[in-house]
């Protein structure tokens, strides 16, 4: 990757490949939801390529698109108003069986896509009972299938995101080094302390730092800042502002896939590997 010498690239993928198969078949499945409230923070991307490596890399890996907007499933290629079967079926009218509603899109990697359609399941969840553990259910039925799940929530704290809570042993929580990104991560923080505690939740929050400048004397601060307010909870993983990312997410790619050489590449690399380490 930039800045590394063929041969620190292939010690590299060396590691991450002995780390790989010392976590297969060895760890239990995984559970992971990306979430905050505030857009612009990096959340569908961090989604779509921490999936993608991990997919990547020889671990069964199911991407859940909970966002109405449908921008996981965009961001990889897929159009999400022409599939057949999307999350509100699954989890809001029941009609189809989970298993039913994947879509295989890369070797390892899977989807359950969203779209428009889901808009309406604040409301309409409201009338069953336990509509908060609907999804965890869901899950429940496939089994030992995936090694890891990824959820990409919606940008609010309502229902959907609920049931994205319930149903992780993990939540990634993407910040951007800057003072009016942090002031609204402590009330997310605040919200998600509650449920985890209202609800008994066994379930760990990491943050995450996104679109980092290094050159920026206020990023700087920032992110000692972060240090400070969550020590352990903050990954070591840092995202560095990259262009790249965004341009895969147009062409429906990953940054594995886009541009391998790129620091948004090596800073997901880090991320997933992380992830496979502490999860």
């Amino acid at each position: 990757m930039t800045g590394q010498t063929a041969k620190e690239k292939s010690d590299a993928l060396k590691q991450w490949l002995s780390a790989v198969d010392n976590a297969r078949g060895s760890r239990p499945r995984r559970t992971i939801s990306v979430c905050n409230q505030k857009g612009g923070v990096g959340k569908t991307v961090t989604a779509i390529n921490l999936a993608a490596f991990l997919a990547a890399y020889g671990l069964r890996t199911l991407l859940i698109d909970l966002d109405p907007q449908g921008h996981s499933g965009l961001g990889l290629g897929v159009e999400t108003e022409r599939v057949e079967y999307s999350a509100y079926d699954v989890l809001v009218n029941g009609n189809c069986p989970i298993s039913k509603a994947i879509l295989s899109l890369r070797p390892n990697l899977d989807l359950l896509p969203s779209n428009i359609e889901l808009s309406s399941a604040e409301l309409e969840l409201a009338k069953f009972d336990k509509r908060e553990s609907r999804l965890k259910k869901l899950l429940e039925s496939l089994g030992d299938k995936y090694r890891f799940t990824i959820i990409d929530c919606p940008p609010s704290l309502g229902v959907l995101t609920l049931n994205a809570l319930v149903a992780s042993h993990m939540v990634i929580i993407p910040v951007t080094p800057a003072f009016l990104s942090i002031h609204g991560l402590l009330k997310v923080t605040e919200t998600i302390d509650a449920l985890i505690e209202t609800l008994s939740l066994d379930i760990r929050m990491a943050f995450l730092i996104t679109f980092f400048e290094k050159q920026l004397r206020e990023a700087q601060l920032q992110r000692l800042r972060l240090e400070r307010l969550f020590g352990k909870d903050l990954l070591k993983t840092v995202v560095r502002k990259n262009t790249r990312l965004n341009e895969a997410t147009r062409k429906g790619l990953s940054i594995f896939e886009y541009d391998r050489y790129s620091t948004g590449c090596q800073d997901y690399f880090s991320l997933a590997k992380e992830i496979i380490q502490i999860a």
